[in-house]
């Protein structure tokens, strides 16, 4: 039976310490808690506890030494999650840098929302769809369509490519849509779908200002 690679699953380095152990874990689970997603029809369960089961181990001195010996003939593997150097890291990380993209497309999107029925609003459109061009660009340069961009999406995949930093973009993207098709409810994924449709309509429609 494969062992679970418990750094990975938290992001972090084997030399981690303490302290980064549990910043690590605390900002998975705030991201990942099933009742901060289940709302949008992303069943997030499997991923917390995979977070947990992973925190149980390594920061548990006792139990982290066992499991360190348990991996010892596998490949070291190297810093992923550098808390202390975030900014850096995701200039230079694959999809953390697509994610990056799609959070700040998501803010500008929600904002022109907001403001679009307003009366001479046309200059502040103008300015937000400059804005959100760049980010737009990124992403379809990347081959992610539309359909993906929605945050609740974008996490998923995020998470996922935290588990294994070889994962290709496409092959995120075949993962997510196995996951649509066997773990989200039927309800719950016709939601999801809807506003996600509701976005990419968001996002063209300020793309014509």
């Amino acid at each position: 039976m494969e062992i679970k690679n418990y750094y990975d699953i938290l992001g972090i380095s084997v030399k981690a310490s303490d302290d980064e152990i549990t910043a690590a874990k605390n900002v998975l689970a705030k991201k990942y808690h099933p009742d901060a997603n289940i709302k949008d029809g992303i069943d997030t369960t499997e991923q917390m506890q995979e977070i947990l089961e992973a925190y149980a181990v390594l920061s548990d001195p006792v139990k982290r030494a066992e499991y360190d010996r348990a991996i010892s003939g596998r490949k070291p593997v190297l810093q992923t999650y550098d808390l202390k150097n975030t900014e850096a890291q995701e200039e230079e990380s694959g999809f953390l840098v697509y994610w990056k993209a799609s959070g700040k497309l998501y803010d500008i999107i929600a904002e022109s929302d907001d403001i679009l029925r307003q009366k001479n609003a046309a200059g502040r459109l103008t300015e937000l769809a400059v804005q959100a061009l760049p980010y737009i660009i990124l992403l379809r340069e990347a081959q992610i369509p539309e359909r993906y961009w929605l945050p609740d999406i974008m996490n998923w995949l995020l998470f996922t490519w935290f588990k294994n930093r070889n994962y290709t973009t496409s092959y995120l993207l075949s993962l997510y849509d196995e996951h649509t098709r066997k773990d989200i409810p039927m309800t719950a994924g016709l939601k999801l779908k809807n506003r996600s449709r509701k976005y990419e309509h968001s996002v063209k429609r300020l793309m014509k200002y």
